[in-house]
Order: structure tokens, then sequence, then C-alpha cells
């Protein structure tokens, strides 16, 4: 399937399933996923390139379970990231989204490798931030765009946005990892040389034949890839397109839904209406600057802060959220992820945000303030350095500190912008980015650093590091300290070396930001929600124009693109109406018969209160949307509870449903009846007739078994594929309802049984046992231990009898 031209479009009215607003990791994921499972999809970029922040980012992704760990042998249940993250998150925990992340973010990477260009690296040696967390881990939750070859992208590679210059090599990507490591080993070994100098020369070759390096590494190739997956499938990609407005309708019930925007494509206004809705995925607000002004407590007059993300992001996602209802989550822990970065001078009058991510936890630098003194262990994650140098300074006092080296240093590792030997340094000298004294005393005065208090630091500092100890800031205490340090390095300390060498070097830092975190709040589909937290029809958030699910938090490094990408691909799942267990390429819910998705109820009642709850259900239950099919009232197992089978035709229905009861003042019609409610979505087996009353099904009880299992980590195929082989014999002896899995909370399927009486149950599963045909052969070694099963009777008003 060819896309559309990408610059050539004319018509003003175009009608699509998905429009999708932005071209970074949530945008792609989204638009890839979508074209996926049969949806036609359009992406609107307002910049002349496609990629945003995720073209210029490392293209890492935290995605705990994932399969590059488990192939390694490094395997964890869930709930060891989940208590990393409660720990974290503390208030900012959001459980049931956060669950949602960390289970389908495995199955999100498992689908783009087995069905699209992109493909992945493990990060099975990259820790988490902090590693005295409970349930911090020392690595296997990380994955990488493994690099990507530009040629595939054929004409479309003129378009993707080339890399952040300052943090290349002549234009070139570095990546992360062995290929870094033999850019700093260039001089000190001839098998780093061989790789380099094979390296810069197809580089040059590239520049000559194509005008760009073609051999794409981290957040280019994660860009590239999905870029090149989604012309594959058809997704027409339209850059110079910014989004004027979104477009509404006005729904039976009169609610407004978004089914589309008018965009501005090269200066001629088009509208392009989505049946299926938008997806807002424009790279949150790093430079808006009244946006940062409100959420930004170090900058309120929203110019002092310089992000380092693409600079078209300027919020207009979260503006055009808001015109509809939506509402930016302001309440986080932090509203940005931040990030020490410098300013460079470029030859054409601009300055480029260059952010520190690598060199700071290196053996030799320290960070200081203008007032001379360390304030941060140089070594943890950037987010953190900025936060202790924000609660270091007094108030009113501007957010920036000095990088302070010396001349070893900087020829083995460089600083910012400033590139190792034997690459020359003087036109950085030369536009003052960098800062060189003889002596501390001659940096200190061309810096504007207290001179004694500097002196005293690098003594006390250095003395710090002969023993390999640091007393103030405990550098290289943890496992991501050590990570980034050196591991050749001959002292005690992988963190630590004394600074000694003159002459000396610094290079100034200011509060910056890889991208934001605080944005439009959504539910676990991604849906937009409203001030009364109800979702907006037709409307998705994605990346970071989603408020993070980390809650203004950064325990690790990937916490960006890795929700990005997971959440784009469940979006994609709930705009197709398809439920994201499953990823084959014949989606097995594609062949389904309607009604397929159901949503289980389970109501603790007081005693002597079940006949009037359950004629308060039929009445609730019609006056709403999808079918009851079953009311039953427990015998055995936990009593008093009245659960409650509905039926619907697709997930957008159900969720509408489930969302109305919710928001009901009396849900069920039992709300001053009940004392707990719980409300769980499923998927039918897609092999399995839909339920149907006991009046069309002919399957009657009176005694029904409600039985439900965990499932283990990639057992959903396999235990619906056995059922459908044991089923038909099984039912010989008895009926099965339903078998369903579940959509929400833990990895389960629930299925329910009808029987005569309690012993014909009794009979008819010693039966199947005898005879070998129950439980399915080799089923059990999917589920996990956790099962429960309960034996409930039908209300007078239940269509299953």
């Amino acid at each position: 399937m060819t896309a559309p031209s990408i610059d050539t479009v004319a018509a003003k009215v175009w009608d699509c399933d998905l429009l999708v607003v932005g071209s970074g990791a949530g945008a792609l994921s989204t638009a890839v996923t979508a074209a996926h499972l049969g949806l036609q999809v359009i992406v609107v970029e307002k910049d002349p390139h496609y990629g945003g922040t995720t073209a210029w980012s490392g293209g890492w992704m935290w995605i705990p379970r994932n399969p590059f760990a488990i192939q390694a042998g490094i395997t964890e249940p869930i709930e060891k990231p989940l208590s990393y993250l409660r720990h974290e998150l503390g208030e900012q925990f959001d459980e049931m989204r956060a669950r949602t992340f960390l289970t389908h973010g495995p199955r999100m990477v498992r689908f783009f490798e087995e069905h699209t260009a992109l493909q992945f690296m493990d990060g099975n040696a990259v820790p988490d931030f902090h590693g005295r967390t409970e349930d911090a881990a020392l690595g296997g939750r990380s994955v990488c765009a493994a690099p990507f070859n530009g040629r595939l992208l054929g004409k479309h590679v003129k378009q993707l946005k080339t890399p952040l210059y300052e943090m290349t090599f002549l234009g070139m990507g570095i990546a992360s990892g062995a290929d870094i490591r033999h850019f700093f080993n260039a001089l000190r070994s001839w098998g780093s040389f061989l790789h380099v100098a094979k390296r810069v020369t197809r580089h040059l070759l590239d520049l000559a034949m194509h005008g760009r390096g073609m051999q794409l590494v981290n957040g280019n190739a994660l860009v590239a890839g999905l870029a090149k997956s989604a012309f594959d499938a058809g997704v027409d990609i339209r850059v110079n397109s910014p989004v004027v407005r979104l477009v509404t309708e006005a729904g039976a019930d009169g609610v407004q839904k978004v089914r589309g925007a008018v965009v501005m494509h090269n200066g001629v206004e088009q509208t392009i209406r989505a049946k299926r809705g938008v997806m807002l995925a424009t790279g949150g607000f790093p430079h808006d600057p009244e946006r940062k002004s409100q959420l930004l407590p170090h900058d309120p007059t929203g110019q002092q802060h310089f992000s380092a993300a693409s600079r078209g992001n300027t919020g207009d996602g979260l503006r055009l959220g808001e015109s509809v209802g939506a509402v930016v989550a302001n309440d986080l822990k932090h509203a940005a992820a931040m990030a020490p970065v410098s300013l460079v001078p470029r030859a054409d009058g601009s300055i480029a945000h260059f952010p520190h991510l690598i060199e700071r936890g290196k053996p030799g630098l320290i960070a200081v303030t203008r007032f001379g003194k360390r304030f941060v262990n140089e070594a943890d994650s950037y987010h953190d350095f900025m936060q202790g140098l924000i609660n270091a300074l007094p108030e009113g006092e501007p957010v920036q500190a000095w990088l302070v080296v010396d001349h070893r240093f900087i020829r083995r590792w460089g600083l910012g912008a400033v590139k190792p030997a034997p690459v020359p340094m003087h036109g950085m000298l030369a536009n003052g980015y960098l800062k060189r004294g003889s002596t501390l005393a001659e940096l200190a005065q061309a810096c504007g650093i207290d001179a004694v208090a500097l002196q005293n630091t690098v003594a006390r500092y250095n003395t710090q590091a002969d023993i390999g100890y640091d007393g103030e800031f405990a550098k290289g205490q943890t496992a991501y300290n050590r990570v980034q340090g050196d591991a050749t390095h001959e002292g005690r300390n992988p963190n630590m070396a004394p600074i000694q060498d003159g002459p000396f070097f610094a290079v100034r830092v200011v509060a910056g930001s890889l991208g934001t975190f605080a944005g439009l709040r959504c539910n676990e589909h991604a849906q937009v929600l409203n001030a009364q937290g109800r979702p907006i029809d037709g409307l998705y958030a994605g990346g970071n124009d989603l408020s993070s699910v980390m809650g203004g938090n950064y325990p690790s490094g990937g916490i960006t693109l890795g929700p990005a990408m997971t959440f784009g691909y469940l979006a994609a799942h709930h705009a197709a109406r398809l439920s994201p267990d499953f990823a084959s390429s014949e989606h097995p819910f594609l062949k389904r018969t309607s009604p397929m998705y159901y949503e289980l109820a389970t109501m603790t009642l007081p005693f002597g209160t079940a006949a009037q709850a359950a004629a308060n259900v039929q009445t609730f239950c019609a006056q709403g949307q999808g079918e009851l099919l079953g009311c039953w009232f427990t015998d055995i197992g936990v009593l008093n509870q009245m659960m409650v089978l509905r039926g619907f035709d697709d997930l957008a229905t159900l969720q509408a449903e489930r969302n109305r009861t919710q928001h009901n003042a009396s849900p069920f019609g039992c709300g001053d009846i009940f004392q707990s409610l719980e409300q769980h979505s499923y998927q039918g087996f897609p092999w399995m007739k839909p339920v149907r009353p006991s009046a069309e099904s002919g399957i009657n009880g009176p005694v029904y078994e409600i039985r439900t299992y965990g499932i283990k980590p990639g057992g959903v195929q396999p235990t619906i594929d056995l059922w459908e082989q044991a089923i038909p014999v099984r039912e010989k002896i008895s009926p099965c309802v339903v078998a369903m899995v579940a959509l929400d909370g833990p990895l389960r399927f629930t299925n329910i049984w009808a029987y005569p009486t309690l012993d014909a149950r009794s009979k008819a599963r010693a039966d199947a046992v005898a005879q070998g045909i129950w439980p399915p052969k080799g089923g059990p070694a999917n589920l996990t231990t956790n099962m429960v099963s309960t034996i409930a009777m039908p209300t007078a008003v239940s269509p299953l009898k």
C-alpha cells in the first residue's frame, strides 16, 4: 500500500477514520497501530519535517518485562515494577493507568517487532534511576530503537527531522552503548579507531550523495522505523499542516463529539473529517511562554526555561483540547522533565539548547553555583540534578550553574557541545560558550564564580576523589551512578577523579527540560477527559499532550517514550474498537459476531435487599445501552453479592455505558443499597457464540458457576486456542455460557457454566476429568494459581434462568 505524497495534498475536504496531530513517537505509534487494525489514518505535522522531539531523543523506552529481558532470563512479576512506581510516585500514583501501561508495554514491543519495520535493542544493563527505592531494578526494564537504514524511507527521508546537530559528530548520530564507547576511545584503541573511521567515512559519503546521514540511530531511528511502517501501511503524513481548530458534532444525547479538524496545509485551509476521532500528540508545551509561566515555578516570566525539545512544541494540543472541554493536569509533582541545558551560539546567530545527559557522571567533573559550592550528586539523573540546583538557590536567584573540569577531562570526554580530542575547541572558546582559566581562580573570574569558595570546593572534592568516597552527595553509590561513570577508570570510584591538571574549563548550564509532563487528563485508553472526568467522545491524547502516567516524577530513563508508544498503541485499539490483548496480523476479533463485549459488575448488598436490588438493576439497564444478560445472587463463595452480566456490540458502547453507570447518582439504581461496586470489562473468546437469554439459547441453570483464572504473560492466545479445541467435547457434558478475557486489571479470563443442580455440577466436572477431556491438555501451564470460583443463582429478572 502506498501513501499519498507527503506534500502534494490539494483537496479542501478529506475523510479518514483517525486523524493524528503530531509526528513523534506517540503520534506515529497510534498511526501505525491504527492502520494495522484496518483504519484509514491521516497524520498532520505543523513543522516542515516529521519526527518532533522524538527525532532528537535517545530513543530509549522504559518497558519493564519486555520480550528482550525475558529472552535474557530477566523475569519479574508485574507487581515488582508496579511497586517501584508506587514508591516513586507517592500521591501521584494512579494504579489503573500504571498497571495498564505495565501490562501492555511488552505487548506493544512485541507488536512492533513482529509486524512493522521498527526493531529494538535491549537495555538489560540499564538500571532504574533510584536504586535505593524498593523494587528498583538493576536492568531489564528498557529497550531502545535499533539502528535504521535511512535509505529504506526512499523519498520520505527528506522530510525526516535530522538529529540536533550539536549532539552529533558532523551531523552523524552516535548511538549509546558500544558505539559511543568507540568514539570516546578512538585514540586509545585500534579497534575503536577503525570503528570510528568506518562510521565517519560512510557518513561523509551519505552527505555527498543524500545531503544527510543515512545510518540512523537513537530517536532518529525510532521515528524512521515508525514512519517507514506508516508509509507502508498507507498512512498519509502531511507536513506544513498546523491544526486551526477541532471539528465537533452533536450526538443524539446532545453531547459534542470530536470528528475531525480544520488544518492549514501549505497556507490552504482544509477540513479533515475523522469518523473515529482525533489523536492530539503535539509534544506538550516546552516552548509556550504563557503555559510555562503558569506551571513552572522557577520561570515566572515564561522566558527563563530553555527546553531541548523541538521548537515547534508550543502547546497546540493542550489548547485544542481545552477548546472542547478538556482539562490540563496542573497538580503534578513537576510539570516538566527537567534537565540542565547549555546555550550554544551558532554561526547564523541562533542559539541551540544542548541537554547535558552523559558527561556529568564521568570522573573529574563537578557542578557549582556562582557561590562556588557543589549542590548535587552530579552523576544522578538530569531531572534530579535540576531539582538539586533549584532547591539550592536562594529565591529570586537565576537558575544556573557551572560544570567545572580540567584539561585531562575535556580532552577525554568533551564537555557539552565541546567534543573530545582530537576535535579542536577554539571555536567554542571564541564564541564564549566555553570558559578557560590557567588556574581555578582565573576560571572563577571568567565565570563570575566566588574564587575562594571554588578553590576550597575543588580541594575538598579532590581529597574525596582520591579515596573514592563522596561524603557530601554520595556520588557513585548507586547502580545508575556507576553506569554513568567510567568502568575503565583506575580510581576507586568510577564517577570521581581529581580536578588538578590545568588549564581548567567550565560551561554554564541553565534551567531546561527534555519535554513536559503536564498534559491533558486522560483515562487508561488515552481518551481525553472533561472537567467532570468523563471521556470526550472522539478525542485522544498521546506523547506529552497526555498527562504523564508518572505524575510528574522521573523514576527511570525512557519514562516519556515508553508510555508514549504504549498509550498510542492502546488509543489505536480503542479507536478501532478492538482489544489490545491481541496483536496478530490476522486480529482474531476482526472475525467476531455481535455482541461479544461484556461487563461483569459485582455489588455487595446488605442482607435482605436482593429482590429490590434486582428490580432496580432491570430498570436501570433498560434505560441504558447494551443488554442485560444475567443477574445472579451468590450462593457459594463470597455471599451477599449480586453479579450482573451485560453484553455490548462494541467496545465504545461498553465504555460509554460503564461511564454512565459510574457517574450516575445511583449506579444500577442501587446507590442507596449496595455497600461496594466493582465493574470489569471483557471481550469474549472470538470463536464463542454471543451470550443470549435462556429463551433464545436454551441454556438454563439454575446453578451457575462463575470461574476466574489468572493468565501468565503470553498465555492469552494459547488459552483461547486450547479452549476452542476442547470446548465442543466438554459441552456435551454441560454448557459453557461464555469464556471471556478481561480488558482491565490483572491478566485473566472468566468463564461461566450452567448446571441444573449442584450434584449435576459435581458429576459433570468429575466425568470430564475421568474422560480426559478437561481441563484442556496443556491449558493449566498458561494459568497462574490465582483462581476464584463462585456459585450463583439467577434472580427473578435474570434473562439467563
